[in-house]
């Protein structure tokens, strides 16, 4: 028997710039901290970079075509702070500008809402050399980079949010260094923490002031933090593991303080009126949620624990060794409304990469990502009947793309890319899900 989404449910899918454009060089872009993080050996499976990736920036109608087939009315996409800002600041870039212009025109055009997220990790090498998330003074210039975007689209767009997953950039870009700009130290990654939430904080302080009947909201990826075995060790790092991955970027927004026991590690870093800033408040929560998170002890590591692969035999994974558990997606959702106020919620991001192969024929047959999506909106489904305010879903990804670190060597589109010729092949995921938002209905 089928399943209704609500009769206003919001469909989308969605991308990033840097994983999609490429164009790196073109039109006056400046170079990403990401750039340079992929010339370095042994950073990018493969030595892959971004440099064509899908070539977005020059096949945009194409793939704003593909959007229309899905059926979906809205599209997450970012904008890239080194095409608008070649330096990071200063001289605004033209060229740039128009083709976010020429982008958002025509999705318009096409009945397709287009939602900014502000900043998707790719900061321009400049404002990194000056010290990046390290350095009070990004936020500020990354809110000056904002007002311009604002001043520039908010007379057509009108759904923005400030950082993609910024509790990741901490994590993995300052804990881990497995991210741009590859850093492992403790007092920097408490140093991004505060910086970019305050860069959130004053992304709303200029949507308010250039497009005040604009929608802001956050995007962050959450997941249930797990012990990996049952003792006292791993659940003091899940304690601490819970509060640097889901609570350090999300609380300060929702409820206006750090949690414990990371509060008094941030507070000399809190000046008079950063959290009044910080918790301005937000017409939207955007959940991004792939797999739980499990986490063991580990004294070599710059927090004191590591991410670890889940316990065997717990359940499927993803090609990226991802559990698949739609269970911790539901609880998740519970969490997220209860902790922060029943908010309106919006799945900004969620799907799975699974090994894709093009077949004779021309086609991809992917039956795992079907059952992975079937079970997840299942869930989702579950969390609207218990209450909880859901108002949209958006599919991770519209097409295959460069995987950050694991360059093109996973895929998580609906659309399989085929990177030598850059031709687009709707996988059967890409009909499934068609189906369903046609039904608005599982």
């Amino acid at each position: 028997m089928a399943r209704n989404f609500p009769p206003d449910f919001l469909w989308g899918a969605a991308a990033s710039a840097y994983q999609t454009e490429g164009a790196t060089e073109t039109d006056g872009r400046g170079p990403s901290v990401w750039d340079a993080y992929a010339k370095v050996p042994g950073n990018i499976v493969n030595g892959d970079t971004a440099d064509v990736s899908c070539d977005h920036y020059h096949r945009y109608p194409e793939d704003i075509a593909l959007m229309r087939g899905l059926g979906v009315k809205a599209f997450r996409l970012s904008t890239a702070w080194p095409r608008i800002f070649p330096e990071g600041k200063g001289q605004v870039n033209q060229l740039g500008v128009d083709f976010y212009d020429r982008l958002i025109d025509l999705m318009l055009h096409e009945g397709i809402e287009p939602w900014i997220c502000l900043h998707h990790w790719d900061m321009p090498v400049p404002i990194e050399e000056a010290g990046g998330w390290r350095s009070r003074e990004t936020a500020k210039i990354f809110g000056d980079y904002v007002a311009e975007v604002i001043r520039r689209f908010g007379d057509r767009v009108k759904r923005f949010a400030p950082i993609n997953e910024p509790n990741v950039i901490p994590w993995v870009a300052y804990n881990l260094g497995r991210h741009a700009p590859g850093k492992q130290s403790y007092d920097a990654c408490l140093q991004a923490i505060h910086n970019l939430n305050l860069a959130h904080g004053k992304t709303v302080t200029a949507v308010r002031a250039e497009a005040p009947d604009a929608e802001i909201g956050n995007i962050v990826s959450l997941g249930p933090v797990r012990p990996h075995y049952d003792d006292a060790a791993h659940e003091e790092a899940r304690i601490f593991g819970d509060c640097m991955w889901r609570r350090v970027m999300v609380d300060p927004l929702w409820l206006g303080k750090y949690p414990e026991p990371i509060a008094e590690k941030i507070e000399p870093l809190i000046q008079p009126g950063d959290m009044e800033e910080i918790s301005q408040k937000l017409d939207f929560f955007g959940l991004n949620h792939y797999n739980p998170v499990f986490v063991a002890p580990n004294p070599n590591a710059t927090l004191g624990y590591s991410e670890v692969m889940p316990p065997s035999g717990m359940g499927p994974l993803t090609d990226v060794n991802w559990l698949v558990d739609p269970g911790a997606f539901l609880e998740q959702i519970r969490d997220t409304s209860d902790r922060y106020g029943k908010p309106v919620i919006y799945i900004t991001e969620n799907g799975a990469s699974y090994p894709d192969m093009l077949r004779p024929d021309r086609t991809v047959v992917d039956p795992q990502r079907i059952s992975y999506f079937n079970q997840y909106l299942g869930a989702l489904l579950d969390a609207i009947d218990e209450g909880h305010d859901i108002r949209g879903y958006f599919a991770w990804s519209l097409m295959d793309n460069f995987e950050w670190g694991r360059g093109y060597s996973k895929r998580f589109g609906l659309v399989y890319v085929d990177y030598p010729t850059l031709q687009r092949i709707p996988k059967a995921s890409y009909h499934w899900l068609k189906g369903v938002i046609a039904k608005n209905a599982l």
